[in-house]
């Protein structure tokens, strides 16, 4: 990576996809993000979502159907070919419970993510999801490369994340 790569940090709610190289950083509890990539035209880009499903119809990308839509056209503006898009997804964990019946936030929130991606035909190539503390992940939008650095009380008290699986 080199040192004059811009650095980003996406908030709950963003998405981030430009032409130039870019590590994006998020934190992740239940909230989810996508990572899609284009390994020919080397371009990706990065969701923050927070719920799974807008139940008064918002085109928010706080929702994951609008976050994954939204990162999904942008990646075509760009110029990517939605064949050659792979997926990479990450967080969910079990922090919140949704309705009664033991449901998380974090497990609708990639189930969310592997049906939208299942709709667009896009493979998950990788993905670290569930659990029930957070991640800090970091995504290198010139190599499709993606590294996690667990949170919790067990996880290793280390400056460098670990490889995504």
């Amino acid at each position: 990576m080199s040192s004059k790569m811009r650095r980003i940090f996406l908030l709950q709610g963003d998405v981030y996809c430009e032409p130039e190289p870019a590590v994006i950083t998020t934190i992740l509890g239940s909230c989810v993000s996508v990572c899609l990539w284009d390994p020919t035209l080397k371009l990706g880009g990065v969701n923050h979502y927070v719920l799974p499903k807008s139940i008064k119809g918002d085109d928010n990308p706080r929702y994951g159907t609008s976050a994954i839509d939204s990162l999904r056209d942008r990646m075509i503006d760009l110029g990517c070919r939605p064949r050659q898009l792979q997926a990479k997804i990450f967080g969910g964990a079990a922090v919140l419970p949704l309705g009664l019946d033991a449901t998380t936030v974090g497990g609708r929130n990639v189930e969310v993510a592997l049906q939208r991606l299942q709709e667009y035909r896009i493979p998950v190539v990788a993905r670290r999801t569930g659990g029930q503390y957070g991640r800090v992940i970091s995504f290198y939008t010139d190599t499709g490369e993606a590294t996690v650095r667990e949170l919790g009380p067990d996880a290793p008290h280390t400056k460098q994340p670990e490889p995504a699986r």
